[in-house]
């Protein structure tokens, strides 16, 4: 919660073969939304999580809100 006030940013487990291009794809095209940056970790117990950063125009948690992460 608190990364997505700070710095704009939705956290999310991906799918371990995704890559940042295939983020950056989804997201926009789920959630019709500009990503500014995507990083990536696989976590230790084998899954992949996503931080996505969104571009300066948009709210993370206006757009958390609108798909039901909060």
């Amino acid at each position: 919660m608190k990364k997505t006030e700070d710095s704009n940013t939705l956290v999310s487990t991906v799918d371990v073969k995704a890559n940042k291009h295939q983020i950056t794809q989804a997201v926009k095209k789920l959630c019709d939304i500009d990503v500014a940056t995507v990083k990536t970790l696989i976590r230790l117990d084998g899954e992949k999580k996503a931080s996505v950063q969104l571009a300066p125009d948009y709210d993370a948690l206006d757009v958390a809100n609108k798909i039901g992460i909060i």
